[in-house]
């Protein structure tokens, strides 16, 4: 088994990550998240994060949206000051910044960071079947599908 480092996996494609509870897996996808913004230059309404139970959506709403704003105002302090960030209390922001400036678009980023933050509000973090609901209720023409159809869980 290999160690997953977020930071080399490749953002195109498909990828499969298995881990148990407490490995990471929060932490991991919100450093994607980053990337995705920072290297790919998507946005918030561009990026689909499906996990299993509601709190697990929360958790990474709260977590993904304090990372993009934690390495957004690191960057910015960087590109002000010109000083490398010291190590916070989530280390990797200093690799984000660090990886930012050697890319050279770190105005560029941060700016996707930004417009990132404001459109927040619409990222798509959804349960399984949450996400799965909001697509057959906004393509209820096309999946044949009655408007007023409710998904139950298993009973």
């Amino acid at each position: 088994m290999r160690s997953l480092d977020p930071f080399r996996i490749p953002l195109a494609g498909t990828q499969l990550i298995e881990a148990s509870a407490g490995t990471g897996k929060t932490f991991t996808i919100a450093l994607l998240y980053l990337r995705l913004v920072m290297e790919q230059g998507l946005g918030a309404d561009q990026i689909l994060v499906v996990t299993y139970t509601n709190a697990a959506v929360a958790e990474l709403r709260e977590r993904i949206r304090a990372r993009l704003h934690e390495v957004a105002a690191a960057l910015e302090a960087r590109l002000a000051t010109g000083v490398p960030v010291e190590r916070g209390p989530h280390s990797r922001v200093k690799e984000m910044v660090d990886a930012s400036i050697s890319r050279g678009e770190p105005l560029e980023e941060l700016e996707r960071l930004r417009r990132a933050l404001r459109g927040f509000d619409e990222a798509a973090i959804f349960t399984i079947h949450g996400f799965c609901s909001r697509i057959l209720e906004e393509n209820a023409f096309e999946s044949g599908v009655a408007f007023d159809t409710e998904l139950v869980p298993d009973q």
